[in-house]
């Protein structure tokens, strides 16, 4: 028994002797295999730098030679980048691929790598092609935007019916936008977002380009189509992107009132210009009895401002205070009293108050479109937090009109008695 017991400690004791010895030896084989691939790693990533890519994919290839049963997913990452993005080789890049699939079926790259290899095998006819515009955008960053576009539609005119084109379009559509030519930007996206159920393009991309027609159609004044195109980008987009959209979609709904109050403003500003021309300049024209209907349209636009918000009101488009554009139809009956009673165009000093009581109505003109615009769009952005009942700004530019058009009808007043008074001295 006692012999026994002595066999099985000696047989513990050479077991537990053996996994003392190897274990370091296991460790330190591990920590030279890290070593080794952060080395490789280090001289391929200044190859890079250096823009020497063929030794980059060199230096890789050796590793693998040396370790052909490397277990790390970020070499075939690294290597896979040089041959497909820098050197286009994309028969190796692929062979890469497939490679890196068959050893990590399951590894962090494996949906990104399977995408591609799908990619590069539907568009095989067409490598020459994607060689040459892959080109183009490498060097895009040494040579002048007007001449690596002038090459994409050079290689875009020949391949319009290739798989490739959709990617020729979308670029040329975000450049062509960044030097302003918004035309041929949107006849580019245009013709990418038709391609939406042709080429298997993934929400994000199809996201992404919505958003840049949004963009584009904003800057060609275009805003209905931009709000239908941001509504169709926020369908396909994640839920959580909702709130972003919302805000953008109100920038732009701003924007368009922004636009319509500038043009209701420079309409009754030209108004305002004929109707200070005295009716004694008409007669020339034998135009007397029509100059007096120039009042009748100057009296509906002096009200017309508000048709576009109550308009918007009514949609429930963006949320605008009501009680801005009431005052506003105040003062305009208060201005159109003025000038009927105590400011008739044949006289000088009714031509003056005129002028006076116009300035007030684009005034208020120019406010609405300020409020409506970069005011209301800070204020949604600030009752996010903290919802405010009482909009100080407003009220306080209402109380400087009011007062203003008050004193303007209590000098008139005063220049009417003062006058008359002098009159009736006269006569005596």
């Amino acid at each position: 028994m006692k012999k026994n017991t002595s066999s099985y400690f000696f047989i513990s004791i050479m077991v537990a002797f053996i996994v003392f010895i190897s274990s370091p030896g296991t460790g330190m084989a591990q920590s030279r295999s890290a070593d080794l691939i952060q080395e490789y790693s280090n001289k391929a990533n200044q190859f890079i730098a250096d823009k020497n890519y063929e030794q980059a994919a060199l230096v890789l290839e050796e590793l693998l030679i040396k370790k052909p049963e490397l277990n790390n997913e970020m070499v075939y990452k690294q290597m896979t980048h040089i041959y497909d993005d820098y050197l286009f080789n994309f028969e190796k890049a692929l062979s890469l691929y497939k490679k890196y699939l068959d050893q990590f079926p399951e590894g962090i790259f494996a949906g990104a790598f399977r995408e591609r290899v799908a990619y590069l095998n539907e568009r095989r006819s067409e490598w020459q092609v994607l060689r040459d515009f892959r080109k183009v955008q490498l060097e895009e960053d040494h040579i002048p935007i007007k001449d690596s576009l002038e090459e994409v539609e050079t290689i875009l005119s020949k391949n319009e019916d290739r798989l490739t084109a959709p990617e020729m379009h979308i670029y040329l559509a975000n450049n062509y936008f960044k030097t302003a030519d918004y035309q041929k930007a949107s006849e580019h996206v245009e013709k990418y977002i038709k391609n939406f159920d042709k080429a298997s393009m993934s929400n994000t991309d199809k996201v992404l380009a919505l958003q840049l027609y949004s963009d584009i159609l904003v800057k060609q004044h275009r805003f209905g189509k931009a709000i239908r195109a941001l509504d169709q980008a926020m369908e396909l987009g994640k839920p959580e992107e909702n709130f972003t959209y919302a805000l953008k979609k109100n920038h732009i709904i701003n924007q368009r009132n922004m636009l319509y109050g500038f043009m209701f403003c420079l309409l009754y500003f030209i108004t305002v210009v004929l109707l200070l021309i005295p009716i004694k300049f008409w007669r020339r024209f034998n135009l007397q009895k029509y100059a007096g209907w120039l009042v009748t349209p100057s009296l509906l636009l002096a009200l017309i401002s508000l048709g576009p918000v109550l308009i918007l009101h009514l949609i429930e488009e963006p949320e605008v205070d009501l009680r801005i554009f009431f005052g506003q139809l105040g003062l305009s009956i208060l201005s159109l009293m003025i000038i009927k009673l105590l400011a008739p165009l044949t006289s000088k000093t009714g031509r003056w108050v005129y002028v006076l009581i116009s300035c007030l109505h684009m005034g208020a003109a120019s406010f609405m479109a300020y409020y409506m615009t970069v005011y209301s769009g800070r204020k949604i952005v600030m009752n996010t937090v903290i919802e405010a009942d009482v909009d100080p700004a407003a009220s306080l530019f209402l109380m400087l009109m009011w007062s203003s058009a008050a004193a303007a009808l209590l000098i008139n007043i005063i220049y009417a008695i003062i006058l008359s008074k002098k009159e009736q001295m006269a006569r005596i």
